[in-house]
């Protein structure tokens, strides 16, 4: 087996990371796992882009992450060059061509991948699974996981024919049909420039401010800079305008064949009744115009089917996925060390939140 360790921003590991994601199938080429996506988040500051690579004859393995130090937040990590692993916001893991299911191909990378950690002094592995994949039956075996909430899944080979059709959709159509005798139009910006990232991020920091929603789900203007310059073409924005005016917009993102909800931002007046379902009814015909199979929306900001913004999206899909994470300690006492020094400052750590040290 051969084993390496690519990273994003040195050129001749991109071109590799690259190649060997147009190895995989087409159904599992997606956004997600390739080194356009997580330079983004590299240049937002929130850790160096990584793929580790593993590949036997035919078998190929790759598992994109941030690789994130830790060193600057406890003096239990000082002078040891200490990180953990996590994937990037959105969607992650492993993932592998057909041959590359082999159990025992799996269990050799994984184990390279485990020394690489001891070597590289990464404590601990948080991952956030694909939920089109269910890319965790390929994960190691010592990975703890845990079904977080449910996703909606837009069929784009039905979508079109349906949303008119099937009794579902009919609170759905309804709302679309408001939204445009209202005035509201739906248009497409294929060729995502520096100017309409100019106006889309501080749309999509008000909505975040809007929703008093945490650092995780913020993005500056040089994330969306360097994601649209990277993925091209592969980079849209759907927008819903009301007498020349954008009241809403959703950057798209697309893999092979998975077109994603990426972000999304609203005017200073908020969402208007119907404006959410114009936009995405709209978004959901251009992804298919544009030969994709599958729109995913997500889910809701918190778990269970209760969520407001869940019980939203599930009206535009009777289609779930489940979102999945995992996580794994590579250094069990370094991290129980940062866990006492933690509790010692701040009280018992939460529960369920695996990089607690990181709050």
């Amino acid at each position: 087996m051969t084993f390496s360790l690519l990273r994003a921003g040195l050129s001749d590991d991109r071109k590799r990371w690259r190649q060997a994601w147009e190895r995989l199938p087409d159904t599992r080429r997606d956004v997600y796992f390739g080194p356009e996506y997580h330079l983004a988040s590299e240049a937002e500051g929130r850790g160096e882009a990584c793929c580790a690579l593993a590949s036997r004859d035919d078998a190929l393995w790759m598992y994109p992450f941030l690789k994130c130090p830790i060193d600057a937040l406890d003096h239990a990590a000082e002078g040891h060059g200490l990180s953990d692993v996590q994937s990037a916001y959105g969607y992650g893991g492993p993932v592998v061509n057909r041959a590359g299911e082999d159990t025992g191909f799996l269990g050799d990378a994984w184990r390279r991948f485990a020394g690489w950690c001891a070597e590289a002094g990464v404590v601990a592995e948080f991952c956030r699974f694909h939920p089109l994949l269910d890319n965790r039956r390929w994960t190691a075996a010592e990975t703890r996981l845990r079904d977080d909430r449910e996703t909606v899944v837009i069929d784009l080979e039905t979508y079109p024919a349906e949303v008119w059709d099937d009794p579902y959709f009919k609170r759905h159509r309804n709302m679309v049909r408001r939204a445009e005798r209202d005035g509201y139009t739906f248009h497409v910006l294929s060729t995502v420039t520096p100017e309409h990232v100019s106006w889309f991020a501080p749309m999509y920091a008000e909505t975040q401010d809007a929703m008093e929603a945490g650092a995780e789900t913020r993005f500056g203007a040089a994330y969306f800079e360097t994601l649209v310059d990277g993925l091209g073409d592969k980079a849209w924005i759907g927008i819903v305008n009301k007498w020349a005016q954008t009241e809403a917009a959703v950057l798209v993102i697309e893999g092979a064949r998975f077109a994603h909800c990426h972000l999304m931002g609203y005017g200073n007046d908020g969402p208007a009744a119907g404006l959410s379902n114009c936009l995405l009814h709209g978004t959901a015909l251009e992804a298919a115009r544009r030969g994709m199979s599958v729109l995913h929306l997500g889910g809701g900001k918190t778990r269970g089917g209760t969520d407001p913004l869940f019980r939203f999206k599930a009206q535009l899909s009777p289609e779930r996925r489940m979102f999945t994470i995992g996580t794994r300690c590579h250094d069990r006492a370094l991290y129980d060390e940062l866990g006492t020094r933690w509790e010692q400052r701040n009280g018992p750590r939460p529960e369920d939140y695996f990089l607690f040290y990181r709050l």
